[in-house]
């Protein structure tokens, strides 16, 4: 045993833990995360003299696991090394960490570099610093630090605010991207890098005549590259480019449009088909970037050659729509939206919807090719319900095709349509006018459609069934809230098909019809739904033949009950479909009438014989016993508790009713 007056050296210990010979991966890896603990206690003196010299020498030995860890761990050190003045004592860590061959571990040191250039203060040693570790790797003598140069420069030119150095930045990157003879990985990399020092620049002062000048410069040569990997990158880049531009003031956006519109122009023509698939992704940030240019009193012809451009004929989304690749096209239809919102709705009528509805039909009138695929008539679709939210979109023009598209032919473009009207209708961030639903409406025929898709002799696949019962919900409750005047002779048949959806011999259907209820509750009342939704399949359980046999023995139950029909609801699957519905309702809203009369059919659900009948019944009983007032606990719940002793399966239910008893002194 050692001498205990001897003092606990906390270097010497964490050296003997990172001891590659003596401890394994894990040992150092839980030495590496405790890094920062230790360098809190031994003071930011001790953390500059010992602790970084000791990484510093770890770093070239150490496996890639390690080095990776480590690097997440320095990016917060600047708290510990002695504040913002000091954290340019870390950027030799990340200097040795970028010469690694292994391409996570370099990535994670320029994370960590950027965390630490951000938070550091910009004094003479850290420019000195920093500069000569991006000017090393830059001219490293291997591609690998080339590439993770490039990363290197956007945070440190936003940081540092001395415009001098962001100049020496400027040129130092420029030669990096313009080198003559440098390979397509350290290319790619600046393309990349391109894209955040645009973003970065266009924060700072003299931002227009960085991005005009030296910026746009560099993404020329890179847009025009041989190698196509290149060109991809650089079109992201452009699309940074011009967000940032244009981010800066209405006169900014203007000289933006004029300095790059020709570049978008060569991108879609360009050969490369994951070229025009950039430019597509991006093009609704480029929309609504130009269109920023407009300013508060937009110049009338400057905004019909910016709208001309973006979206009339020879367009560059025009195009896009009659690409042969299924990609560009599907990436044009994704940037609709934005366009729409950017431009409004009737600027975007038939030059979209157009070529969207040919993509829909069984040939696509545009390209000539075959119908498209499953997944392409979706994304169609999908665009064409996100466009139904754009101010000015005549709907007349979207209903027709977005109803035609529901049809039973083909079950998984169908179900995939309804799906995407499901999120459409849902989005609150988008929402939309359900009066367009009405009877009379574009989209009235819809409804009818989701009526008939809920009939099990017309849609056999009961994923159909259940998302056709989800939409009608999800439509009446918005037209509900929407006050629409047409919604009344269709609330009986909303509730003759929750019934229907309640009582179908597929389990799934019942769940997405429970689902369904809290929604129609908060749109109809709970009165509405307890009269139209639920009395019904309580009748049903009490007329069920079987239903005298529910307090009794397993045992004892007749053998016809196993003679059911493959399409009949056993009585178990009544009881958990009720009590599962109940339980989704009850909220501190119902009244106490209400609360009695289920407190009574739970109790009465906590006697059935079977397992999964009594815990669902017990769920339902913890969510009351939430919200019931205490007169009701006392009065009614009681004899539940009791029950709940012989089931174990009760003992393991989350939120289970047992534990509420406890809360409420049962």
């Amino acid at each position: 045993m050692g001498d205990p007056n001897d003092a606990f050296d906390p270097i010497a210990f964490l050296e003997t833990q990172m001891d590659m010979k003596k401890n394994p991966r894990d040992v150092r890896a839980t030495a590496v995360k405790s890094m920062k603990n230790i360098a809190a206690n031994i003071g930011p003196d001790k953390v500059q003299t010992d602790l970084i010299p000791l990484i510093c020498t770890l770093i070239p030995e150490e496996e890639d696991e390690i080095l990776f860890l480590l690097a997440k761990e320095l990016g917060g050190f600047v708290t510990v090394v002695g504040g913002p003045a000091c954290g340019y004592m870390l950027l030799q860590c990340f200097e040795l960490m970028c010469d690694t061959e292994e391409t996570v571990v370099r990535d994670a040191a320029a994370a960590a570099f950027a965390s630490v250039t951000a938070a550091m203060e910009w004094n003479t040693e850290a420019k000195e610093k920093c500069l000569s570790m991006v000017k090393n790797l830059s001219a490293g003598d291997w591609f690998t630090k080339k590439v993770v140069a490039a990363q290197l420069y956007s945070t440190p030119y936003l940081s540092c605010d001395d415009e001098p150095y962001r100049a020496e930045l400027r040129a130092e990157f420029k030669k990096l991207a313009e080198g003559k003879d440098e390979l397509p990985m350290v290319k790619r990399s600046c393309a990349t890098a391109l894209k955040s020092l645009a973003v970065a620049a266009a924060k700072t002062d003299n931002a227009t005549a960085v991005l005009r000048d030296d910026i746009m410069s560099t993404l020329q040569i890179y847009l025009k590259d041989k190698d196509s990997s290149v060109r991809v990158n650089a079109t992201d880049a452009l699309v940074g480019l011009i967000e940032g531009w244009c981010a800066i003031d209405t006169d900014s956006a203007k000289m933006c449009w004029v300095f790059t519109n020709a570049f978008v122009l060569e991108a879609i023509n360009d050969d490369s088909w994951r070229v025009r698939h950039a430019l597509m992704k991006g093009y609704g940030t480029i929309a609504t970037s130009y269109v920023k240019s407009f300013g508060a009193e937009a110049d009338p012809e400057h905004k019909t050659q910016v709208e001309k451009f973006l979206v009339m004929e020879g367009a560059p989304i025009e195009k896009a729509f009659d690409d042969m690749e299924t990609e560009v096209r599907v990436a044009a239809v994704k940037a609709s939206t934005v366009l729409g919102d950017a431009l409004g709705g009737s600027v975007l009528a038939k030059s979209v919807v157009i070529p969207c509805m040919a993509m829909l039909g069984e040939v696509n009138v545009q390209t000539g090719v075959a119908a498209e695929a499953p997944t392409v008539r979706i994304a169609v679709t999908q665009g064409l319900i996100d466009l139904l939210a754009v101010e000015e979109m005549p709907s007349d023009l979207l209903g027709p095709t977005i109803t035609s598209s529901l049809h039973t032919g083909d079950e998984p473009v169908l179900i995939g349509v309804m799906r995407s009207l499901e999120k459409g209708m849902l989005n609150k961030e988008r929402p939309l006018d359900f009066n367009v639903f009405g009877p009379e409406q574009p989209l009235g025929p819809l409804l009818e459609k989701l009526i008939e898709f809920q009939s099990a002799e017309i849609a056999d696949d009961w994923r159909i069934r259940k998302i056709s019962m989800t939409l009608f919900s999800i439509m009446m409750a918005g037209c509900k809230k929407a006050e629409a005047a047409w919604l009344e002779p269709f609330q009986d048949q909303l509730g003759a098909s929750m019934r229907v959806a309640l009582g179908d011999y597929i389990a799934q259907v019942r769940v997405g019809a429970i689902e369904c209820l809290p929604r129609l509750s908060a749109a109809f009342g709970l009165e509405w739904v307890k009269s139209n939704c639920l009395a019904e399949l309580r009748k049903d359980i009490e007329s069920d033949p079987f239903y005298q046999f529910h307090l009794k023995d397993a045992m004892e139950k007749p053998a016809v009950e196993r003679e059911r029909g493959s399409k009949e609801v056993a009585l178990h699957s009544k009881w958990i479909t009720y009590f599962a519905s109940l339980r989704v309702l009850i909220s501190e809203q119902i009244d106490s009438e209400t609360a009695a009369e289920w407190s009574d059919v739970l109790c009465t659900g906590v006697e059935v014989t079977t397992p999964n009948v009594r815990f669902n019944a017990m769920l339902a009983m913890g969510e009351l016993a939430k919200v019931a007032d205490d007169d009701l606990l006392q009065s009614k719940v009681p004899g539940a508790r009791h029950t709940g002793s012989h089931c174990t399966m009760l003992c393991y239910v989350r939120g289970c009713a047992c534990v509420f008893f406890c809360v409420h002194n049962f």
